[in-house]
């Protein structure tokens, strides 16, 4: 060692190293607790610990459950399911991962801010896994990555003056028992979708191209990281009694009960209840408030909840405390007002963010059409003469699972967006008997006219999904003078061959998978009857199509049509039909490589072809008034009801 060597190493903070071995999921999190309380009240040095896992599945502390875990697949196989004490999105974790955690005094390493503390740490991790040879770096906010694909995440808070920071390395274990233990938020969970999903995340055995080597190893390549790193001495140390029995009495007494893990669940919806749900690029965060008083303006409750990591936890409660009992008007001054007056800190999202979700669940409009209740959200301000958008999602869909799509096609392109739940999807009304083999011209002659006449939108932009895209396209040709455009994404105007397979293993995976669980969470109690209603009508050997083709022959209005190559429920039949069809200019854009939901796959592609379209709409294409089908004039506003027949 030089001398230099020896005087850094004089100056390095020391750290002790323990190894607690394999435990449970609630046992591990007991510990973590314990780690933090003894060290805050300096029962214990600084410490590295590193810790594994018999099979767990675990979610964030802030997240509900039964949206991110499938509670009885990991019940009958003695899959562990715990809550952290961190926040964050849900994990799976077993013997083929490590778990690696520094607790210490912020002041020793001189850490003022999370995000620099979060940096700081997983560069250090970095560094010892580049000693193995393999490729990582740091991707912020908190997640490690190897060639693009995750290798670990991290996450960590503030108690008080002690850090408590963790991660985990991706050694050698099958991906699929993650996606089967958690609820993957991919809303058609078809096989190309399993195969993207694997390959979002790499373990060490991959990236070595060999077996990987031995826990020691491994060990003591990442200590070696966090020493040059972070400038700490660490040197490896024991248990102590009153640790493992700290963490004993946490874990019987709150961590390891039921209650501690099932805290947060989903309220129903009712006439009282405003929710929303925001997806920015470092999570998401979901609203739920609950409204009283006779002009059901004032907050009685307000749950927040969603994968974001915030120091110190308790801090949400204490905003959801803060707000009950006051005026809706009042909600964003006093969120200011609370993160203003309260030392928080965020290692994704901010307090604009949370502000930004309550704000859209206490914006959340309803309206009636076609006599059903429905719900929805305004996005943008618009700018002037700009046409509105009117998104129109899928059989399966709803406003939430566009997700930040609507917001960033109105900003880009200056266009004020409706986001609304058809009838029987998401917050809007359940669906009633008797199903009608033609619903989707139900929704384009009857639903959609009503839901533009109550709303007050004349000319829209009509951006569809599947079905949404069916009927926008239906309605542009039923309307042929009020429509400025239509962007069809994967539309489909007759079932196929293929449909008929796709839907089977629809079926298979809703009533021995988790898709029903999965669509749950977006459509509670209206699940089982939406997805009867497309397994009905798409798999029904009369008629042999939706009736949409005489309206696609009146489209006046330019079209976007988007396809993606790999679409595992329709072929290229569908725009071939729409385009030697639609005597309107029709533009076509098939994306490689996408299957039935580009917007999810390639958001960014799908983004740009959007905001593109858009912005190429001039303005002397504009329809001048409403025109009924058949050529008949209709003063002042759109029809109020219109029979669903073809013409």
């Amino acid at each position: 060692m030089t001398m230099a060597e020896a005087v850094t190493m004089s100056r390095a903070v020391p750290f002790r190293v323990i190894d607690t071995g394999i435990r449970g999921a609630r046992a591990n999190i007991a510990f973590d607790q314990a780690l933090i309380d003894a060290r805050r009240d300096d029962r214990i040095p600084n410490t590295i610990r590193f810790l594994r896992f018999r099979p767990s599945a675990l979610i964030g502390m802030h997240q509900i459950l039964s949206h991110e875990v499938r509670v009885d697949y990991c019940r009958n196989r003695n899959i562990e399911i715990g809550r952290r004490i961190t926040g964050g999105g849900g994990l799976y974790l077993d013997e083929g991962q490590i778990g690696w955690e520094l607790v210490f005094r912020r002041a020793d390493l001189d850490f003022t801010d999370l995000h620099g503390a979060s940096r700081c740490i997983c560069e250090a991790a970095v560094r010892g896994l580049n000693k193995l040879g393999v490729a990582a770096r740091y991707r912020p906010r908190n997640d490690i990555e190897v060639g693009g694909r995750k290798i670990g995440g991290t996450g960590g808070f503030f108690d008080g003056d002690v850090l408590f920071y963790q991660g985990t390395i991706l050694i050698d274990f099958d991906p699929l028992d993650m996606i089967a233990a958690l609820r993957v938020p991919i809303e058609k969970l078809s096989k190309r979708d399993l195969t993207s999903a694997c390959q979002r995340v790499i373990t060490l055995r991959e990236a070595l191209g060999a077996a990987p080597p031995p826990l020691e190893t491994i060990y003591s390549v990442l200590l070696d990281g966090f020493t040059e790193g972070l400038g700490i001495d660490p040197t490896w140390g024991a248990i102590t009694a009153a640790e493992e029995a700290l963490a004993a009495r946490l874990h019987d007494e709150e961590i390891g009960r039921d209650d501690f893990v099932t805290q947060l669940d989903a309220p129903e919806i009712d006439n009282t209840l405003r929710s929303a749900s925001i997806t920015r690029r470092g999570g998401s965060i979901r609203a739920d408030v609950r409204l009283e008083g006779p002009a059901r303006s004032r907050i009685r409750e307000i749950l927040l909840t969603g994968d974001f990591f915030v120091t110190p936890p308790r801090a949400i409660y204490d905003l959801e405390a803060a707000l009950r009992g006051r005026d809706s008007s009042e909600a964003s001054a006093a969120i200011d007002g609370f993160f203003s007056r309260t030392p928080v800190e965020f290692l994704s999202l901010g307090p604009r963010d949370i502000r930004d979700a309550v704000e859209a669940a206490l914006g959340q409009i309803a309206f009636r059409a076609a006599g059903h209740a429905l719900r929805g959200h305004w996005i943008g301000q618009g700018s002037p003469n700009a046409p509105t958008l009117v998104f129109l999602h899928d059989a399966l869909g709803c406003a939430r699972l566009w997700r930040d799509l609507p917001e960033q096609v109105a900003a880009a392109s200056g266009c004020r967006a409706l986001v609304y739940d058809r009838w029987g999807s998401g917050d809007s009304a359940p669906l009633e008997p008797p199903v009608s083999p033609r619903y989707l011209l139900d929704e384009a002659l009857v639903a959609l006219p009503d839901v533009l006449a109550a709303t007050g939108i004349r000319n829209p932009i009509l951006i569809g999904h599947s079905d949404g895209a069916a009927i926008a396209l239906a309605y542009a040709g039923a309307f042929p003078g009020t429509v400025s455009g239509v962007i069809a994404i994967a539309p489909h105007f007759f079932p196929e061959t293929r449909t008929a397979r796709a839907i089977a293993d629809q079926i298979a995976d809703f009533e021995r998978g988790d898709l029903k669980a999965r669509l749950a969470r977006y459509h509670g109690s209206n699940t089982e009857a939406l997805f009867q209603r497309l397994v009905a009508v798409w798999t029904a050997p009369e008629p042999r199509d939706w009736g949409i083709e005489p309206y696609l022959r009146r489209i006046a209005c330019p079209v976007l049509a988007i396809q993606g190559t790999e679409d595992e429920f329709f072929t290229r039949r569908q725009i071939g039909m729409l385009v030697t069809t639609c005597p309107g200019p029709t533009e076509t854009l098939f994306l490689e490589g996408c299957g039935h939901a580009p917007q999810r796959q390639v958001p960014k592609a799908v983004s740009t072809a959007l905001v593109d379209f858009i912005l190429g709409l001039r303005p002397s294409r504009a329809p001048q008034g409403p025109t009924a089908p058949g050529g008949h004039e209709c003063v002042g506003s759109l029809p109020k009801r219109l029979t669903s027949s073809a013409p």
